[in-house]
């Protein structure tokens, strides 16, 4: 099924944020900043984005009547803020995160915060996609090998109703696959492109 392209306006940075919302980011940033300083190994592919602009993008889909369920996945979580912000308004949240370190870091961000969001360590790449090696023979960042995820949270990947990622460069294609290939009919696909803003894609 293809995919179909839906604009978020730049409107939504008049969004308030939700109820929490600013409260979490702060808090995730200071332990994300310790983290980074107390850390001697670099983590190449641990940046972080825009979360309030995130948390005012969900906010708008929430709004426009756009989601068909409240599951969440949060690709490649990092500190699995996205997935913290979601859980707050009531969404069944996980977040899947490749770093065992971030792991550990993104739950203890969750459980001080008591927020229900769980971030578990693997791939979120599923097993045997159709047409992957095509699409990801210029992926650094993912893994591709690992067992499959899904099994272990639970969540079938099309039981999911919004997930969000944060590509690099040139790596929205991958995700994209994955989405178009492993998602339900109607569920979201939410990026977050640096500059350009937020993307949104809905698999129809």
């Amino acid at each position: 099924m293809p995919l179909q392209e839906i604009e978020i306006p730049d409107s939504i940075k008049q969004l308030e944020y939700s109820s929490g919302a600013e409260h979490l980011i702060d808090t995730a940033n200071e332990a994300i900043e310790a983290f980074m300083l107390a850390d001697q190994t670099v983590i190449e592919n641990f940046v972080t984005c825009d979360f309030h602009l995130v948390d005012q993008a969900i906010s708008w889909i929430e709004q426009n009547h756009l989601l068909t369920g409240d599951r969440f996945c949060e690709w490649g979580a990092g500190f699995g803020v996205a997935a913290m912000l979601a859980a707050l308004r009531g969404m069944q949240a996980v977040g899947i995160e490749i770093d065992q370190r971030l792991v550990n870091e993104a739950n203890a961000v969750a459980e001080s915060l008591d927020n229900p969001a769980q971030i578990h360590c693997g791939s979120f790449v599923p097993r045997d996609v159709e047409g992957l090696d095509e699409v990801a023979s210029e992926v650094r960042n993912v893994d591709t090998d690992e067992d499959d995820m899904y099994d272990e949270i639970g969540i079938d990947i099309e039981d999911f109703d919004l997930f969000f990622a944060f590509p690099w460069p040139g790596e929205h294609g991958f995700f994209e696959h994955i989405f178009e290939a492993c998602a339900a009919s109607g569920s979201l696909l939410l990026t977050y492109r640096g500059r350009e803003g937020m993307n949104l894609v809905q698999k129809v």
